[in-house]
């Protein structure tokens, strides 16, 4: 499957944009958000990207390689 109908850009896109983004955290859920109102409207192809996006962002940008417990921020 090619990059752009599975991300809806390539690698080399999302990774410019996602250095340039300040709270890649904030960036993250306000993008599923816009997934969910895709979903909503019945455009499942560009959510379905969106999500991809995310996964490659979980994947590419933090360290899947060890269990790492979740600790709520105070």
């Amino acid at each position: 499957m090619n990059q752009i109908k599975m991300l809806g850009s390539t690698e080399a896109q999302l990774q410019k944009h996602f250095e340039s983004v300040y709270n890649i955290n904030m960036y993250m859920a306000g993008i599923l958000s816009d997934a969910q109102e895709l979903i909503a409207m019945g455009k499942t192809e560009e959510a379905n990207q969106i999500i991809n996006q995310t996964k490659y962002y979980f994947f590419e940008y933090t360290d899947t390689r060890n269990e790492i417990k979740a600790i709520k921020q105070d």
